[in-house]
């Protein structure tokens, strides 16, 4: 089948510029949060402690840098389009938390100016850009696609229904979430990493519900690296957690786990293309 005019997967430009704008934002935000999550206090719209938390926010804008370098650089729609609907989540999660706790921000500030207009229009942008380019998704596979297991794809669901759970507690229920969180919250950060929560949790739900391997593997792949980051982090910041707490130690094997359990799926899948399953 041959795609018409308007589903031959290509990538807008009105989505790559958008992405390399995104592209300069999340570098500033991953440099203050994740490389120097200690200045937060001068450099960033709210101060956060302890550093853990800003790494986490860190640890996710690293991801997401390289989904939007994938965007500007992919030549095919549905390889990256899985990755619009989470980080829409995100941005309106962000919005509210910005809102909600609007005393704890530098009001008056560049970087709280900054943050401010980022999550005032990415909220609509994104989906706009997700709703112009969806069109373009001819909706066939590439040529070396293998297929899932039919037990695959209801397990991704439940990891994705299982994690978007947890971030809507933290999101709707911040003070007991900090009451049992391997590391000090507050209502806001509670909200915040509830937001970062939310992102892979919606990206595994995304992925899915589509049967094609060439579309989940950039988000695959940041999450991937999202996990790393997040690794990178517990080991900087380990005297901050609870060392008491039993969820300190679910927490890291949580990371642990999916890491490898992605790391295996990929291999996996890759394994199926050179057999030409």
């Amino acid at each position: 089948m041959v795609p018409g005019p308007s589903e031959d997967d290509r990538i807008l430009p009105f989505t790559r510029v958008v992405a390399a704008v995104v592209i300069a934002i999340l570098v500033l935000a991953f440099i203050v949060l994740f490389l120097s999550p200690n200045d937060t206090d001068r450099r960033f719209a709210w101060t956060i402690q302890p550093s853990m938390t800003a790494m986490l926010m860190g640890a996710g804008y690293g991801s997401a840098l390289y989904f939007f370098v994938r965007v500007v650089t992919e030549r095919r729609w549905h390889r990256v389009a899985l990755g619009f609907i989470p980080t829409t989540v995100f941005t309106w999660m962000m919005l509210g938390a910005t809102f909600l706790h609007s005393e704890k921000f530098r009001h008056g500030s560049a970087p709280f100016l900054l943050w401010l207009w980022i999550y005032l229009v990415t909220p609509l942008l994104v989906p706009a850009v997700w709703f112009v380019n969806r069109s373009h998704d001819p909706g066939t596979r590439e040529e070396d696609d293998p297929s899932y297991p039919s037990w695959m794809r209801p397990a991704m669901a439940a990891a994705g229904v299982g994690m978007s759970l947890i971030a809507a507690w933290m999101y709707v229920l911040p003070a007991s979430a900090i009451s049992v969180w391997p590391w000090m919250l507050t209502p806001l950060t509670a909200r915040a990493v509830a937001a970062f929560v939310a992102l892979p949790g919606v990206g595994w739900l995304m992925i899915a519900s589509d049967e094609r391997w060439s579309s989940a593997r950039v988000l695959l792949g940041t999450i991937s690296i999202g996990l790393v980051l997040l690794l990178v982090a517990v080991a900087r910041a380990w005297n901050e957690f609870d060392h008491r707490s039993a969820f300190t130690y679910v927490y890291v094997a949580g990371l642990v786990g999916t890491l490898a359990a992605v790391g295996a799926l990929g291999a996996w899948m890759h394994g199926r293309v050179a057999g030409g399953a």
